[in-house]
């Protein structure tokens, strides 16, 4: 008898830690470590209603949401969770839902160029419309990942699927046309630009829209050198010609510039200040007529400035960033070796995390009404899941604390710029 009751105890206690292993495992912890850290968590916070009261507007107005970097290498539309879902909502009651599509959908994968795998298949192009996108750039570093075929595809492809797309075409006269859309009696058009190169390609093939910015000496005053980007003249003027054409037929001119004038490794810091040779050109794109300014390729936020009552977006960071799984071996980079700041803890098996910074960004949510931007435009706090897994680089709604804590970044950021940004219940609004 006693032998069976200590049989039986054994057994017990074996279930009682599984039990334990498996609760602590749902609550985000693994072997003392945390996986998922507890900045993510939504806690109750009751997202439906919240988000119900953000979408409300007013009759005949329209909205259109901007997010950065996309970059996918798994279906994100499926997480039922509410911070998932309610994130989704807000792009999807957009009348217009713009994103950078770093990546291609081809069918080719024997085109690959380089060490990247930023590409998903034809069908692909449903999951990107699933969470409300509807108007991308492709004017970047990766558009020709899988050379002038590959971008081919990808433009039928988005075609197909009713995704405007602007920056990229079967030749650079296609390529720096503006892509159009009209909602109700308003006409908006969107133009896409990458600086500096990237792959080469000829402008009778498909290709994209850039602009020159190669690297030159300047002498500083105590005699030393400094290598800093010259934009070439005239591709700054092709931009503004294009930009001039745009808003002939356009209210609301978007311009997306993907911009690599810094290197973002971290070796050489958090690239979240904006270069002033770079604000130039940006300048420039408002003095031709831009309307709306929208920064990506640092894969960090930058602050935002009001220049001549146009709001300039000078980075929106990453919003979907699935640069490596654990399907994909992921590149090894000397800065994934550094400290992570922000998620101290968390379990050594995820070494080669993103570093917070890279890891926080916003939905900018724009309202127009009769043809004007209205003088309050709201950002949406957002985090990206840095566990690994199937929840890796997905966005999601940020709770209080953390988006309380983006929203402060972003107007630290915008201080040189004098612009005002307040944090409203659980959102930032920027006054123009």
């Amino acid at each position: 008898m006693n032998l069976l009751r200590r049989d039986f105890l054994k057994k017990l206690g074996s279930v009682s830690l599984a039990l334990l292993l498996a609760l602590l495992w749902g609550k985000g912890v693994a072997f003392g470590h945390r996986v998922d850290p507890a900045p993510h968590s939504s806690g109750n916070i009751k997202w439906e209603q919240r988000v119900d009261k953000l979408l409300k507007v007013s009759k005949g107005d329209i909205i259109l949401t901007a997010v950065g970097d996309m970059i996918f290498n798994r279906e994100i539309s499926g997480f039922k969770e509410p911070h998932y879902q309610d994130l989704y909502r807000i792009m999807r009651d957009a009348h217009i839902a713009y994103g950078n599509l770093e990546m291609s959908l081809n069918e080719r994968p024997g085109k690959q160029r380089g060490t990247f795998n930023f590409r998903q298949g034809r069908d692909f192009a449903w999951e990107i419309a699933k969470i409300g996108i509807s108007l991308v750039s492709l004017a970047n570093n990766h558009a020709l990942d899988y050379g002038p075929e590959g971008l081919k595809d990808c433009l039928r492809i988005l075609r197909q699927s009713g995704i405007s797309s602007a920056g990229a075409g079967s030749n650079l006269s296609q390529a720096r046309a503006a892509r159009g859309k009209q909602v109700y009696k308003t006409k908006f058009a969107l133009l896409s630009f990458m600086s500096p190169g990237g792959w080469e390609s000829t402008p009778e093939g498909p290709t994209i829209v850039r602009i020159g910015a190669p690297s030159v000496l300047i002498e500083k005053e105590d005699g030393s050198t400094e290598a800093i980007r010259a934009p070439l003249e005239s591709d700054v003027k092709a931009m503004e010609d294009a930009i001039v054409m745009a808003k002939r037929h356009a209210d609301i001119v978007i311009v997306a510039l993907h911009l690599h004038w810094l290197r973002h490794y971290r070796a050489y810091g958090i690239p979240d200040k904006v270069p002033p040779n770079q604000t130039l050109v940006i300048h420039k794109a408002v003095d031709a007529g831009a309307d709306i300014i929208l920064g990506t390729g640092p894969h960090v936020l930058r602050g935002i400035e009001i220049y001549k009552g146009k709001p300039i977006i000078y980075s929106l960071g990453n919003f979907i960033y699935q640069w490596k799984t654990p399907e994909i071996p992921p590149i090894i980079w000397k800065r994934d070796q550094e400290t992570h700041s922000g998620y101290e803890g968390v379990d050594p098996r995820l070494k080669g995390l993103d570093v917070r910074e890279e890891s926080e960004t916003v939905v900018v949510r724009f309202t127009i009404r009769e043809k004007k931007i209205c003088p309050q435009i709201e950002l949406i706090p957002v985090t990206l899941g840095i566990e690994r897994g199937p929840l890796m680089g997905s966005p999601r709604l940020a709770n209080d604390k953390r988006g309380k804590e983006i929203i402060e970044l972003l107007q630290k950021l915008s201080q040189p710029y004098k612009t005002k940004i307040i944090y409203k219940e659980w959102y930032g609004v920027v006054e123009m």
